[in-house]
């Protein structure tokens, strides 16, 4: 027996059925334990995607997603990804190898000081350094992953700890002195730091409990008085509002009943749809600088809200966010409840009727059809190749109504998150305010094996797309299969829209026209390649298809080029 077990062992406790790995000497003992318990493990091929797939997980599912990469390299190549987390307020736990707690600073392999490296990006960095402590770090570990704001934490799991105790007595026994003084003394202290280590006695760490918070009722009341007087209110939502999966069907009817103007981003896309006629997706700008109350529901007012000057400087804000930080962020708020927004709206539409604000629906109405009928006539405009915005449209028209969709590109992805529109709720998976590029292979990947009965699409950048590129090796050996499209401009479109106007040179920006969908084909999917409108349909179809027989496939799309998203840029 080995500790690789214990950790196991845990994972079957909490319901934590499938981990993201990618092999390494330092943590064999937990993946064999993990086969042992007959939960699925997915080997990535880059150490990135673990976390991405792990975050997907935890996004979409009750679980927590996990993690498990081995020391120095393995660790250092998922930071990216741990920030993006962080970012996105996503609950993970990466589980990291890491050199014998005897041989540390010895020039042992891979041997780095990972805590310090790590620390900053993660809600809790804990080093075990005894095996009965392991259970318990994992505890509280899963525990601060979802408590209060969410977030990833890091366990680092040294080689000793986890091999069989007879096997690293040997080790270390044929490496000390064979005699004198000096080997006494050696021997002497190697046993009684492995008789520390591997002691049965009970740990001594304290389990710490979830915490979980609503808010003040004097707030709730304070934000309920000042929305049922708002005549032109305006609610923003973000990622928060789906941690709850609990309560967000509760959410979604609160929010019916207020029916107010309604803008989503992040994982709040795919809570309305065309059917709730007070749901926006266009014209944001322009409501928020006539709103007089903006409810900021689970999002901060960053770049993305242009540091809160997009809001009516005479509006009223009612911040509602788990983070204190971010519910104050830029802009301080008329109202401001520190607690679940999920469960603060449904509590708020509990005890009001909708605000007047019925001409004001109305306006904005007329201003989403204008833009709705615009995209139509921008789809139809001839362009090289494939119109992007035609492309879009036709994906949207094909989603079957279960679909999850993939979000990793720049200009291209920009386009999409305008045009095709999520099904329902935990249906759309973006970076969030990383903007990190790379995370459609795992979250793919954490999709997929979250969800193998739905239809999970990658919408790529083609310069995105060749950071993941390589996890289609990885749908094909876990008989995985997704569609992943990427539209091709041949060029880091996002940048070169604006650098090209500001700066006059397009240095830096520009790609091949790869054929990515051969890529595809070479790690045993199917791949497509299309440069004319005629073909879309009947290629997507045939995308779809192969799916539903197990085939992962890429349909590389030549797109043209549209001012669609001109002085879109955000920094």
């Amino acid at each position: 027996m080995h500790a690789g077990f214990s950790v196991s062992s845990f994972f079957k406790n909490n319901h934590i059925n499938t981990v993201f790995t990618l092999c390494g000497g330092h943590i064999s003992p937990i993946l064999v334990g993990c086969e042992s318990e007959g939960i699925d493990i997915i080997e990535v091929r880059d150490e990135v995607s673990t976390v991405f797939a792990a975050d997907a997980v935890s996004r979409l599912t009750d679980s927590v997603g996990v993690a498990i990469v081995t020391a120095g390299p393995g660790v250092t190549n998922t930071i990216t990804a741990i920030k993006n987390a962080q970012l996105a307020q996503s609950p993970l736990i990466l589980i990291g190898g890491a050199a014998a707690t005897l041989l540390r600073g010895k020039g042992s392999l891979q041997d780095i000081d990972q805590m310090a490296l790590i620390k900053p990006h993660v809600k809790s960095a804990v080093s075990v350094s005894k095996t009965r402590d392991i259970v318990p770090s994992l505890t509280n570990a899963l525990n601060t992953a979802t408590s209060g704001v969410p977030g990833p934490v890091f366990v680092e799991l040294p080689i000793d700890l986890l091999y069989p105790e007879d096997s690293i007595r040997e080790q270390h026994a044929n490496q000390l002195p064979s005699n004198g003084i000096v080997g006494k003394v050696m021997t002497w202290y190697v046993n009684r730091h492995l008789n520390n280590m591997f002691s049965d006695k009970k740990s001594s760490i304290k389990i710490r409990k979830k915490t979980r918070f609503l808010g003040q009722q004097k707030d709730i009341d304070s934000a309920a008085l000042a929305i049922v007087n708002a005549k032109k209110p305006v609610v923003l939502l973000g990622n928060q509002v789906t941690q709850n999966k609990a309560a967000l069907p509760q959410f979604i009817k609160s929010l019916n009943k207020l029916s107010i103007p309604t803008y989503t981003s992040g994982m709040s896309r795919g809570c309305f749809n065309e059917n709730d006629t007070f749901f926006m997706r266009h014209n944001r700008k322009y409501a928020l600088k006539n709103a007089d109350v903006v409810l900021t529901v689970g999002v901060p007012l960053d770049f993305r809200l242009g540091y809160g000057f997009s809001i009516n400087t005479n509006a009223k804000i009612i911040a509602i966010n788990k983070s204190k930080t971010d519910m104050k962020k830029n802009r301080k708020p008329f109202i401001g409840i520190n607690g679940d927004p999920t469960r603060a709206i449904c509590e708020i539409a509990k005890v009001i009727n909708p605000p007047k604000c019925t001409e004001w629906l109305q306006e904005l109405n007329v201003l989403e059809k204008n833009r709705d009928d615009e995209i139509i006539q921008q789809s139809e405009m001839t362009t090289d190749f494939v119109n992007p915005i035609k492309l879009c449209t036709t994906i949207n028209n094909l989603l079957d109504d279960n679909s999850i969709l993939i979000a990793d590109g720049g200009d291209f992805v920009g386009t999409a998150s305008y045009v095709v529109r999520p099904r329902g709720p935990l249906s759309w998976l973006d970076p969030g305010p990383f903007g990190t590029l790379g995370v459609g292979g795992g979250f793919a990947l954490g999709a997929k094996s979250a969800y193998k009965n739905k239809e999970v699409w990658i919408i790529y950048g083609d310069g995105a797309c060749a950071f993941s590129l390589a996890e289609f090796d990885t749908f094909v050996r876990h008989k995985l299969p997704v569609i992943a499209i990427v539209g091709n401009d041949a060029s880091w479109q996002q940048i070169a829209r604006e650098q090209v106007d500001m700066l006059g040179s397009p240095i830096g920006t520009n790609l091949a026209n790869t054929a990515y969908h051969q890529v595809a084909i070479g790690y045993g999917g199917k791949g497509y390649a299309v440069d004319d409108t005629s073909e879309l349909e009947n290629v997507l179809l045939q995308a779809k298809e192969d799916v539903k027989n197990g085939h992962p496939v890429l349909v590389n799309v030549r797109i043209g080029k549209t001012d669609f998203r001109k002085g879109s840029i955000s920094v």
